[in-house]
């Protein structure tokens, strides 16, 4: 398949009016080079850009040819976006510059893609540990959005996070090998005691993530798979996690109320993680549409009802409980008599 031919800077979405560059400038940013930056006060929720690639890495016909390749789909697209490409950052001056400008800026098409895009604006936008916005591509659109997940000032940098999280350590590691730069953003940058604290919290949570992860666990210990995640969801909201490993644990509590028949809590893990996910990717996302049936009929999903150790119905989610009780409720702090025997 050819890469695309065509680059609006913001692309159109179902989301409502297109997001323009009233939204955000590109600017010179000391020590960063070019960055984005809000131009007006952003709620958390907000369509920042909707962008089309400049070109994909499906254009690519082997490892050998990859230059050849690259300068020939670059060739075909119109000249201003050709300029566009050739702006971009190359963190591996030298040989080789079209696939170097690629390896430091590309998105991966999806999760777990094999496939990578260039984006005029996109990849202006600069790393953080603790992103006030979100990417994801959206196969029904064909484009990346950004997303704020935060509040984000008028004045205030525009940010993404170039990895899945874990400690100081191991982020300065990735970030320095794959792109070249020490990170300093506002976690990296903490005192030394408050850094030490925030690399132990995120070193737990990641023994958490794998442990809520263990069919075996979920089975047969499905209590203290729910009490992980709820440790979990504590780390994440300490350190203003906002990105895809929260609609992940809100799929994780899902799956693990849902596999023993507990359809109410699953309806409400469902309808939270399509809140997050409309936040994060809005309306259009496919992983909200596909999600969104099971809030209504959670067990229609293929985790549905491996017991009925913990059996409801989804009309069982209490409605005159207030906002501690119910959380209470939905984590099943308080047994419920009803169905644990």
């Amino acid at each position: 398949m050819a890469p695309s031919s065509t680059s609006p800077p913001n692309g159109a979405s179902a989301d409502g009016p297109t997001p323009g560059k009233s939204l955000w400038t590109i600017e010179s940013i000391p020590g960063k080079g070019k960055g984005v930056i809000a131009a007006i006060d952003i709620k958390p929720g907000k369509l920042l850009i909707s962008e089309a690639p400049l070109l994909t890495t499906e254009c690519i016909t082997s490892m050998e040819s990859t230059e050849r390749d690259l300068a020939q789909a670059l060739r075909a697209l119109p000249k201003d976006s050709q300029r566009a490409f050739l702006s971009l950052h190359n963190n591996y001056p030298g040989k080789n510059p079209l696939s170097n400008i690629i390896r430091s800026n590309g998105y991966p098409l999806g999760p777990g893609s094999e496939v990578g895009g260039i984006f005029a604006n996109i990849s202006r936008v600069n790393h953080s540990c603790r992103p006030n916005a979100v990417h994801a591509w959206n196969p029904l659109l064909n484009v990346e959005t950004v997303y704020a997940v935060r509040p984000i000032k008028q004045g205030e940098e525009i940010t993404l996070s170039y990895h899945a999280g874990g400690p100081s350590t191991t982020r300065k590691e990735i970030l320095k090998e794959g792109f070249g730069f020490d990170c300093t953003c506002e976690i990296c940058s903490l005192p030394a005691a408050e850094l030490k604290a925030s690399d132990s919290r995120l070193i737990r949570a990641q023994t958490l993530d794998s442990t809520i992860g263990d069919p075996e666990s979920v089975r047969y210990s499905p209590g203290k798979v729910l009490k992980n995640c709820k440790t979990l969801m504590g780390i994440y909201e300490e350190e203003g996690i906002k990105d895809d490993r929260l609609t992940r644990l809100y799929f994780d509590a899902f799956q693990v109320v849902n596999m023993h028949g507990d359809q109410a809590r699953a309806s409400v893990w469902a309808r939270r993680y399509c809140e997050e996910k409309k936040r994060s990717a809005g309306r259009d996302s496919i992983d909200l549409l596909e999600m969104m049936p099971f809030v209504k009929n959670p067990s229609k999903h293929d985790s549905f009802g491996s017991t009925n150790n913990w059996k409801t119905g989804v009309k069982d989610v209490p409605k005159d409980l207030d906002k501690e009780a119910f959380e209470e409720w939905l984590w099943r702090d308080k047994k419920d008599k009803a169905s644990n025997p």
